[in-house]
C-alpha cells in the first residue's frame, strides 16, 4: 500500500512538474512575427568563427534558411549531409545559418556550449555557417520547440515555410522558391 501511495503521489508531482515548466515557457513565446506568411524578426547573432549574422543585412538580396539545431539531437546528425550539400550547390542562391540551440535542454544550458559545438562542427565538418543562441533569445523570438526547427525566410524578410526536417521533399520545395 505504502509503494502505490508513493508512486501515485511521485506521478503527481512529475505531472504538475511538467505542466507547470511547459505553461511558464509556453508564457514567454511571442506569435508575431513567427508564422508563416508573417514578416520574420530581425536578429543578430554571433557565429563560431566570431563575426557576427544580422538578418537585415539579406533583406532584399536573397533567401535564408535558418536551422534550429541541437549536438544531442539524432535527427539534425543525419541532416548534416543534407544541408551540407546545400550550402555547397546553392551557398550562392541562399544563405543557410544553423544556429545551435543546445541550450534547450536543461542540462547543457549548465554550460557555455561554444566548445562542445566547436568539436561537433569540426567533427562532423560542416561547412555552412554555425551560430549560438545560448541566451535563448531566438528559441523565444521564432517559437522553436524542439529540434530540428527550419525555417524558409525569402528575401522579402517573409517566413515562407516551417519544416520539421530536411529531405528530398524539403531541398525540392527550396529549390522551387528561389
Amino acid at each position: 500500500m505504502h509503494k502505490i501511495l508513493t508512486q501515485a503521489l511521485v506521478s503527481i508531482l512529475y505531472a504538475a512538474l511538467i505542466l507547470f515548466s511547459t505553461s511558464t515557457f509556453a508564457a514567454k513565446i511571442s506569435p508575431i512575427g513567427t508564422q508563416e506568411g508573417q514578416m520574420a524578426p530581425n536578429f543578430q547573432v554571433n557565429k563560431l568563427d566570431g563575426s557576427s549574422f544580422n538578418l537585415a543585412d539579406y533583406k532584399g538580396k536573397k533567401p535564408v534558411y535558418l536551422i534550429f539545431w541541437a549536438t544531442w539531437c539524432p535527427t539534425c546528425k543525419e541532416e548534416i549531409p543534407g544541408f551540407k550539400a546545400l550550402h555547397q550547390e546553392m551557398g550562392n542562391q541562399i544563405e543557410v545559418i544553423a544556429v545551435n540551440v543546445d541550450s534547450l535542454s536543461w542540462w547543457s544550458s549548465l554550460t557555455r556550449s561554444n566548445s562542445r559545438v566547436e568539436h561537433y562542427v569540426k567533427k562532423y565538418e560542416i561547412n555552412y555557417p554555425v551560430a549560438l543562441d545560448d541566451d535563448k533569445k531566438l528559441i523565444e523570438l521564432y517559437q522553436v520547440r524542439g529540434t530540428p526547427t527550419q525555417l524558409l525566410i525569402d528575401k522579402e524578410g517573409i517566413v515562407r515555410r516551417r519544416y520539421p526536417i530536411l529531405n528530398a521533399k524539403t531541398i525540392s520545395l527550396i529549390k522551387s522558391s528561389l
